[in-house]
């Protein structure tokens, strides 16, 4: 009995030994963990600009594409820019944008159209969520996002691409609309920017993945003066277009009206390159034209129902074109081929020119129209969920009957 009281007595010595020195273990860790959240501010403040480049890549849970998005990106602090607390350059290098913030206003220039879209106080993602700006410009946004209280986070010591970095994981607690969000951080222990970042959000339709790659990191060389006067020689060859509001309402406004002459155009079909025209259709079947490109998620989410919306109508007349003016460049027909390549798509793909997009009045990606048997505009929608496409499908078949 003795024995046994002397061995519980010195297990329970070992336990509450081994207690405390998890405890440290365990405080020293946060500290130090700590210490890197309450720097992570400081250094990155040392900084007055940065200049990087982007490469972002998107896919869906069970569907992964090879959709990469190239990007560049220069950002200046400005106190006195109380919106941004900076002015930001930004190159979309695949459709090709550029996109600049300058106190408060978002200027969208889109050569291949000729037109600059103006949104002013805006407060959104340039790039993405996570694409490394606010981050630079505002970093005490993502110490409030892991010091919430409602979000489950953690930091840990990582190696990334053979440097020693910081792994930074915030799960934020889920919204309203039953949204699961996650974000990913790897920091550079060197200059405290992303070397990677990562987004998955899970809803009641789709688990969306997006991926980003940092590279090229240059600190304290951007000459804002300079961006600034390309910005002017920009406007001048792409003048800003009136929006007085962003509201999806006032897009569909300035659309093609129920009614109106569907424009004809030509393109080329994707399959064979051979030449394509509208009016070969007009007056002889219920059309859908899908504008869309493979880096617009809402698009991609599209084609599964266009298929099934086809395959369901096709021998009664209904007849879908998925038109895309974005990935018919050289350097995007290959990433086209790859992302086609994965999906049995049963209508035709034609590639057009961004003239038609103008000639459909097109803002917003994807834009769904349909058009009746008389060639005029039946019916139209803006971006895609399951609400919206129930709202075409009942359209196709009453035009149908």
């Amino acid at each position: 009995m003795t024995r046994l009281i002397v061995n519980k007595t010195t297990n329970m010595k070992k336990l509450i030994l081994l207690l405390i020195v998890a405890s440290f273990l365990f405080n020293a860790c946060s500290k130090k963990q700590d210490n890197f959240a309450s720097n992570f501010i400081e250094k990155i403040k040392e900084k007055q600009s940065v200049h990087y480049k982007i490469n972002l890549k998107y896919y869906y849970l069970n569907a992964q594409d090879t959709a990469f998005t190239p990007c560049e990106v220069w950002a200046v602090r400005d106190k006195n820019d109380t919106l941004r607390n900076g002015y930001v350059w930004a190159d979309n290098n695949y459709r090709p944008y550029k996109m600049i913030l300058d106190n408060g206003n978002f200027y969208m220039s889109i050569p291949p159209k000729k037109v600059t879209a103006l949104y002013p106080n805006f407060t959104r993602s340039v790039i993405s969520d996570v694409d490394g700006i606010d981050i630079f410009l505002k970093p005490e946004i993502l110490q409030s996002q892991y010091t919430d209280a409602q979000n489950s986070s953690s930091i840990s010591d990582t190696i990334f691409k053979g440097e020693e970095c910081k792994k930074v994981l915030i799960k934020f607690s889920v919204d309203k609309n039953d949204e699961k969000q996650s974000r990913t951080y790897i920091f550079s222990k060197k200059h405290f920017m992303p070397l990677y970042a990562g987004i998955e959000i899970e809803n009641k339709e789709y688990t969306l993945f997006e991926e980003l790659s940092f590279s090229d990191y240059e600190f304290n060389n951007v000459n804002r003066e300079r961006l600034q006067e390309n910005h002017k020689i920009i406007l001048a060859e792409n003048p800003i277009e009136d929006r007085k509001t962003g509201s999806q309402t006032s897009q569909l406004e300035s659309m093609l009206h129920r009614g109106d002459d569907a424009p004809i155009f030509e393109g080329n079909y994707y399959s064979n390159n051979n030449k394509f025209e509208i009016s070969e259709y007009l007056g002889k079947n219920i059309i859908i034209i899908d504008f869309w490109y493979t880096h617009c998620p809402p698009c991609v989410r599209a084609i599964p129902a266009l298929i099934d919306l086809y395959n369901e109508n096709k021998d009664a007349g209904l007849k879908i074109f998925g038109l895309n003016s974005v990935d018919n460049q050289p350097h995007s027909l290959e990433n086209l081929d790859k992302f086609l390549s994965k999906r049995d798509v049963n209508y035709d793909i034609v590639m057009t020119k961004s003239g038609v997009d103008l000639k459909y009045k097109i803002k917003q990606y994807p834009t769904i129209y349909i058009i009746d048997k008389k060639g005029k505009i039946a019916f139209v929608e803006i971006g895609y969920n399951k609400e919206k496409f129930k709202k075409l499908e009942e359209k196709v078949k009453e035009l149908l009957q």
